[in-house]
């Protein structure tokens, strides 16, 4: 079972189209001396004589900036005629679901071949770039067809003098050197024999090895942060950085942290960074943050192209009770004082934010910059945004407030609790919303995607799917100008609404 996982990124899948955005970066890496047009590293091939027994090598660099671990890629096996018309190689690092593998290490590579015999592949590392990974934890890890299972190669050797990793080749798929203990440890297996001794303090992340950590690495404290996971209570910066530090770093995806703040935090002078973020692979916030009442004070987060705020990318989460006083965000993506990003199960109650958020492109909110329709409770904002007053809790909330309503479709609810609408062309992503105090639980298309069939009823049992109890307002909306609009009438009934 140990060596049988699937990989954590492929949950991934689950995620929206923005984390799709960097898999045209795909390169093929066949021609020589081309330039890799995603970083400033250059790709080249070339193959080797044929040796005494008939086994040819073709090698191929496959050096990125951001994965440097690996220089380059060798493929050897025997054929007939040229080794290089049976085999390919690619560099799959802007592949969302590959390059995000848990403790990945450097660049994951497709390789496909056919008419050769006894194939073999070798990595080659820069043991400069490991950053505290220790090279009797390098493994190779093999996936044959996407949204399969990833596969330890279990003949692959390590020669830590050559700096190489060579193991038979498993037929055509993708191959990549992951960290054993991150691995293996993220899945919740005895990864002890490849715990790291004298390089702890050394030890480096996936998050680490992608983002500018400013200061929280600086604070935290990694074995106060594993002894406590995954419920932390905190009561100073140092802790509060340790949590963030086992979110980002450790935390397996999707598996729930509670943070529950002792007391009021003091972040001034900080360079701080948001806990959840994905860029190759899903490494949301999931769980609750529970503030008790207290305040963050200071917080100043500077970020590029990644959900911004305390919580960057949240999946399934509740925020409630907590203060931000003197916040300043400033991101050019999903940026809010709060949370960046957030879809799923998300409630947020009794949240006061102060300060400033800038940059957040058009998709910046006072709490939360982009979510996918959720409840504001007892919430308060004293924000500015680029420099104006900022009255929105979040972007979804502007569009909302600033497009006008047009009632083109109407509903009507039969005895029987089915709601049913009539039907007019010309509208996109057309769909029905049926929010439970407050809160949206269901996006249900209105068409089938692959018959075309319009759906002119919605079932009484698809309004209840997340609850009886508790006000259910229901009605439809399309994607008209750059927002999702009401573009119906009402329907709105407590708990059954008469209906048995």
């Amino acid at each position: 079972m140990k060596r049988k996982l699937l990989a954590a990124v492929l949950c991934a899948a689950m995620l929206l189209v923005s984390c799709t955005e960097e898999s045209s970066s795909e390169t093929k890496t066949m021609v020589t001396s081309q330039q890799n047009k995603t970083s400033s590293s250059v790709s080249s091939s070339s193959s080797s004589v044929p040796e005494s027994d008939g086994r040819q090598t073709f090698t191929d660099t496959v050096r990125l900036d951001k994965m440097p671990e690996v220089i380059k890629v060798e493929f050897s096996g025997k054929c007939t005629d040229d080794i290089k018309q049976h085999a390919e190689i690619s560099d799959m690092s802007g592949h969302v679901l590959h390059s995000g593998v848990v403790g990945r290490i450097g660049v994951p590579i497709e390789l496909k071949y056919n008419g050769v015999d006894d194939p073999q592949v070798t990595f080659y590392y820069d043991k400069n770039e490991l950053r505290g990974v220790p090279e009797k934890n390098i493994i190779l890890l093999y996936c044959i067809k996407e949204n399969e299972p990833y596969n330890t190669v279990e003949e692959a050797k390590v020669d830590t003098k050559k700096c190489t990793v060579t193991a038979p080749a498993k037929g055509n798929g993708v191959y990549l050197l992951a960290d054993a203990y991150q691995w293996y440890s993220a899945w919740g297996f005895d990864a002890s024999e490849y715990a790291y001794e004298k390089d702890k303090s050394s030890y480096s992340t996936d998050w680490e090895r992608e983002f500018d950590t400013g200061s929280i690495m600086q604070l935290a404290d990694k074995e106060w942060a594993k002894s406590n996971a995954p419920d932390f209570h905190v009561s100073t910066a140092q802790q509060l950085a340790s949590a963030v530090y086992y979110v980002n770093g450790i935390n397996p995806t999707y598996n729930k942290v509670n943070i529950t703040l002792e007391k009021d935090i003091d972040l001034t002078g900080y360079d701080w960074k948001p806990m959840g973020w994905y860029h190759s692979g899903n490494h949301a916030f999931c769980g609750t943050v529970d503030g008790k009442g207290h305040t963050i004070k200071g917080m100043k987060i500077n970020l590029g192209y990644e959900p911004c705020g305390f919580i960057g990318y949240g999946w399934d989460m509740y925020m409630h009770d907590i203060n931000f006083v003197g916040a300043e965000v400033s991101g050019t993506h999903s940026t809010g004082i709060a949370c960046g990003e957030a879809y799923g199960d998300v409630t947020i109650t009794n949240v006061s934010v102060q300060g400033k958020v800038s940059g957040g492109g058009n998709d910046f909110g006072a709490i939360i910059g982009r979510e996918g329709g959720l409840a504001f409770k007892g919430c308060s904002a004293n924000v500015t945004a680029d420099g104006k007053p900022f009255k929105y809790f979040s972007y979804k909330q502007k569009q909302k407030a600033e497009t006008k309503v047009v009632e083109y479709f109407h509903l009507t609810r039969l005895p029987d609790g089915v709601i049913v609408r009539d039907h007019h062309d010309g509208f996109e992503n057309l769909g029905w919303i049926v929010e439970l105090d407050g809160q949206q639980v269901l996006d249900r298309a209105t068409t089938d995607p692959n018959t075309g069939e319009q759906e002119l009823e919605l079932p009484f049992d698809v309004q209840l799917h997340k609850g009886v109890n508790g006000k259910h307002t229901i009605y439809l909306a399309a994607y008209i100008n750059g927002a999702y609009v009401r573009v119906s009438n009402i329907i709105e009934y407590e708990g059954t609404g008469g209906v048995k």
